[in-house]
């Protein structure tokens, strides 16, 4: 058996992001909310800001991820760098939210929630994502209705509402196993959120990921972890 590094899948089917496996709290500007109870008071947007990936900083979705795309990343040198050294961090340096600056937290500028939905809106900080987390009760759900629902249901531990983190157009991740067939059967599937903090590697940033084993058949991790930031990623907005 062969394990296949993580694959970035954008499975293209139509996902209604406003599901109706959540609760839905209220609307600011335009936008629904869940009032999940938690002890902070945070209310989460009902569905990810869009349905793209977004680099970590960046305000406009979609595109090419690599350090070469990345807008705080630059070349060390004017020599042309070739299609397999795109992501070599030692090729490049920091410009931002780095040791230059000592910033550890995107300014409202650099947050896309905020450039795209308007304050109050934001993006969470790496606290609240784990806040999130631990104020749930997590399950994996797929159903084949119209539309069609993938993704991670949280119920809160406090007052019962519920939030949905979609696998779908918008995000998620897939580990999978090649036999000598040549057939693929996968092995899990996750969904991730982008915060707005900075990691203590500077060239990481922190988010929330959710994993679910097929052949455990249960999410086997769940949390904060860390990521490089010009990985693309799904955002969720929240607001006070």
């Amino acid at each position: 058996m062969k394990r296949i590094t993580h694959i970035l899948l954008l499975l293209m089917m139509a996902i209604n992001m406003e599901c109706p496996a959540q609760t839905v709290s209220g609307k600011i500007k335009g936008h629904d909310y869940v009032d999940l109870g938690l002890p902070s008071g945070l209310k989460w947007a009902t569905s990810d800001l869009s349905y793209e990936y977004f680099a970590w900083g960046h305000v406009k979705g979609g595109g090419y991820f690599s350090c070469d795309y990345y807008k705080w990343c630059k070349r060390k040198s004017n020599e042309p760098i070739k299609l397999e050294e795109a992501n070599d961090i030692d090729l490049f340096r920091l410009t931002k939210y780095g040791k230059m600056d000592g910033k550890t937290r995107l300014k409202a500028a650099d947050d896309a929630a905020t450039v795209l939905w308007g304050a109050p809106w934001r993006m969470p900080t790496a606290e609240e994502l784990q806040e999130l987390y631990d104020g749930c009760r997590w399950e994996y759900i797929h159903t084949f209705t119209n539309p069609r629902t993938i993704g991670f249901k949280g119920t809160s531990k406090y007052n019962g509402a519920t939030i949905l983190l979609p696998v779908g157009p918008e995000g998620g991740r897939i580990d999978s196993i090649e036999d000598d067939f040549k057939t693929i059967e996968w092995s899990s599937i996750c969904a991730s959120l982008w915060s707005s903090s900075r990691a203590s590697t500077e060239w990481d940033a922190q988010c929330l990921v959710l994993t679910y084993d097929f052949k455990e058949k249960e999410i086997v991790s769940g949390g904060v972890y860390s990521e490089t930031r010009y990985c693309g990623m799904p955002i969720r907005a929240v607001s006070r």
